[in-house]
């Protein structure tokens, strides 16, 4: 039986607000399907708001080029003086020029400000050691379709990416095991949630590892089935308050700090609010007044939000980044 609490978040209709200026998005399964575009029915939705002077802060653990050519490229290059990207969790932000291009450097690096190149280079030790360690197949990141078809169900084949302020391992037939799948593997699995997940030994050795190292880098799991290793002390939260704290960044799209004194004006949209399942995107909502709206366009517990944050479930028919077209096209 449903947990009555969420049947009656799901069932409160969410409308479109008028008053938004700011809207502030996850991009993977939010905006778009992991490691593939965003659909052409989307650019067009995100065009429309941006033509209409709404400025968008994609704040997501993905690469600065991922997201260009997911989504950026398909937005009129007219436009896009009006969006601001946080990648690798936030560890840097970025904005465009009137031109429309990319600019030259970022707002600001936490990447390149806390670590040395000799701390770099240790960092991807790590890695490879965490790969030998754990007998990982690596490959490199591609729609979760084709990995499949291409690896099975081999909890063992992960995607990596090395990000530059972040390293992202995909463990997409790992974390959430059967007892049986468990216990085929050399590794001690513990049981989490009711299920066995293969990230929570890679991120205990990765901190182990770390700590050898002494180094300012933090693992931790992220989205469905991610482990992202940034560096420390940097998440959604620091990001978000980043942007909003800098009036020359805030001029940069359009707005000033007074612009977004009222609660109304700011939207966070995300697929991961929950406090015990990695929900990433809950550290954008605490990084903003409590009376923000955040809208969860995956079907969560509520329970397992936030106390006190305006966290509210799209209770359309379609979920994650369809659940946001729906959103975006019940404008009309």
């Amino acid at each position: 039986m449903e947990d009555p609490e969420m049947e009656s978040t799901k069932s409160t209709e969410v409308k479109w607000n008028d008053k938004v200026k700011l809207i502030i998005s996850d991009v993977d399964e939010t905006v778009a399907d992991l490691y593939v575009p965003a659909d052409p029915a989307m650019a067009e939705e995100l065009t429309k708001l941006l033509s209409e002077g709404k400025a968008i802060f994609f704040v997501t653990g993905q690469s600065i080029k991922s997201i260009q050519w997911r989504i950026v490229d398909q937005i009129p290059k007219e436009l896009r003086g009006k969006i601001l990207i946080g990648h690798c969790s936030g560890a840097e932000v970025w904005g465009y020029d009137e031109r429309g291009n990319l600019q030259d450097k970022p707002f600001y690096s936490v990447y390149e400000t806390a670590m040395t190149q000799d701390q770099k280079d240790k960092w991807r030790e790590v890695i490879r050691k965490l790969v030998h360690e754990f007998q990982l197949e690596t490959y490199d990141t591609m729609s979760v379709a084709e990995f499949k078809k291409k690896v099975g169900d081999n909890p063992k084949a992960v995607m990596l990416e090395d990000r530059g302020p972040q390293i992202t391992f995909e463990v997409v037939n790992g974390y959430d095991l059967t007892p049986e799948q468990a216990s085929k593997l050399e590794t001690e699995v513990p049981q989490t949630n009711d299920s066995y997940d293969l990230r929570i030994p890679i991120v205990e050795r990765a901190q182990q590892l770390i700590d050898e190292a002494n180094l300012p880098v933090s693992p931790k799991i992220a989205g469905v089935f991610a482990v992202d290793l940034t560096v420390k002390g940097v998440n959604k939260t620091t990001s978000v308050k980043h942007v909003l704290d800098d009036p020359a960044i805030l001029l940069s799209i359009g707005l000033s700090k007074k612009d977004l004194e009222d609660p109304n004006h700011i939207e966070v949209w995300g697929d991961k609010f929950s406090t015990i399942r990695g929900g990433t995107d809950r550290h954008i909502s605490e990084a903003l007044p409590k009376a923000v709206r955040s809208i969860d366009f995956r079907d969560e517990n509520p329970a397992e939000f936030e106390s006190g944050y305006n966290i509210v479930l799209w209770p359309g028919q379609d979920h994650l980044h369809h659940g946001l077209l729906e959103y975006l096209q019940s404008r009309k």
